[in-house]
């Protein structure tokens, strides 16, 4: 509507300055350009992302490990939300009466897409930047089920539960780690995960 009304203004001041329809259709063709002008919009490019940012998006591109190197991927699926309760009893003093604390705690099962196949394995987890899982140092196993990328691995069969049997693809040449019940606690928030890599030639 604006633009109809630069024009038009245009076109009234070209016919009275110009003496005529001539003068009216030069106006409304520099009324029309003025209006263009000023109804420009920018369009940011797209920005590359941090590998150490987790995200859940369609579309991004696969990272490719070189050696170890530290990676968070994105988030490929993920089950709903399910809640169990903590209970916490504490005394009361003097033989009085006992109060018992019920608290609400999430778990969620997910699968995050970490890098192109095949690796080696992982040697480090981190959660919310916090070191979960260090299997260079200590005997802990390693959270979820990891799939290494090959072109032999086959669908999981957590996802499958959710999902159904044959609909699920393999990911075949994708690395991904599956969790299955992974204990969010009371916040319910999916903590930022990262994962140390490693490829061939990286120990």
């Amino acid at each position: 509507m604006a633009n109809l009304v630069i024009s038009a203004a245009g076109a009234a001041v070209g016919y009275l300055i110009g003496g005529g329809p001539t003068g009216a259709q030069i106006g409304w063709m520099i009324g029309s350009y003025v209006s263009a002008s000023n109804n420009k919009q920018t369009a940011a490019a797209p920005t590359i992302g941090d590998l150490r940012v987790q995200t859940s998006q369609y579309g991004v591109n696969i990272p490719v490990a070189v050696g170890k190197q530290r990676i968070s991927g994105n988030i490929i699926w993920a089950n709903d939300k399910t809640t169990y309760e903590m209970k916490q009893t504490s005394g009361g003093k003097g033989g009085g009466s006992s109060t018992e604390t019920v608290t609400i705690g999430y778990k969620v099962s997910l699968a995050i897409a970490i890098c192109k196949g095949p690796i080696l394995g992982i040697s480090r987890v981190w959660a919310n930047g916090d070191l979960i899982i260090d299997a260079r140092t200590t005997a802990n196993p390693l959270i979820g089920t990891l799939y290494l990328g090959t072109n032999a691995q086959g669908p999981d069969p957590t996802m499958e539960s959710h999902l159904g049997a044959g609909n699920v693809p393999g990911y075949r040449g994708l690395a991904y780690i599956v969790l299955n019940d992974f204990d969010l606690g009371t916040t319910g928030v999916i903590p930022q995960f990262s994962f140390e890599v490693l490829k061939q030639g990286g120990l």
